[in-house]
């Protein structure tokens, strides 16, 4: 093998690495970018989910101050009565704020 032949085997190579670690780096951008984006779909998702646990708090503690029967609440927000129950409990010690 002649000087220029090793020389362009090392410049291929070098090439070869570089190229390497251009993909490695651009594949990690990308898997964070992927990552950020699927935290905020579940970080969205969850606060949707919070809000309607929310809104089912509100409306049993309102239903139950009212006087509605546990099975009447129970059908509204399709839930198990024991459900209702407990929160129902939860509510009259730890009353959710009205908006």
């Amino acid at each position: 093998m002649g000087i220029e032949e090793a020389i362009i085997q090392e410049l291929k190579a070098q090439a070869l690495r570089e190229g390497r670690q251009k993909g490695i780096e651009k594949g990690l951008q990308e898997g964070r970018e992927e990552g950020r984006e699927e935290g905020r779909k579940e970080g969205r998702e969850e606060g949707r989910e919070e809000g309607k646990w929310q809104k089912t708090r509100l409306f049993v503690f309102r239903a139950d101050r009212k006087g509605m029967s546990v099975a009447d609440i129970a059908e509204l927000v399709d839930l198990p009565a024991e459900k209702v129950e407990a929160l129902i409990q939860e509510v009259r010690l730890n009353p959710p704020e009205e908006h």
